[in-house]
């Protein structure tokens, strides 16, 4: 294909998706107030007194997340976990440095 007419294929494409995505992403957008198909905001009073009550929720005792832990139940996968992750980043930004290094130049 000739470069101006894949140019205007791709913005053909792209336009026609956007114009597909953008309602449901106007719909998601305006989904916080209301529940249950419902879009009116609830009167301040219920805002406020739902607010008090997350509040008070986070505050009791157990309210801090659901107990899983991210790396593991003990520091030692932790510490096992990160020093894989440091070798094989290392390894691979060693590799870099090396070709970058012993690389040929190209003569103009």
């Amino acid at each position: 294909m000739e470069k101006p007419s894949m140019m205007a294929l791709s913005t053909i494409v792209i336009f026609a998706g956007s114009s597909l995505i953008l309602p449901s992403i106007l719909q998601f957008a305006s989904a916080q107030y209301g529940g249950a198909g419902d879009t009116t905001p609830g009167s301040i009073e219920e805002q406020l007194n739902l607010a008090k009550e997350k509040i008070s929720n986070a505050k009791q005792a157990g309210a801090y997340g659901s107990g899983t832990p991210m790396l593991g139940t003990n520091i030692d996968q932790t510490v096992i976990f990160i020093a894989i992750m440091v070798v094989i980043f290392g390894a691979v930004a060693g590799a870099f440095f090396y070709r970058s290094r012993t690389a040929r130049k190209a003569t103009a």
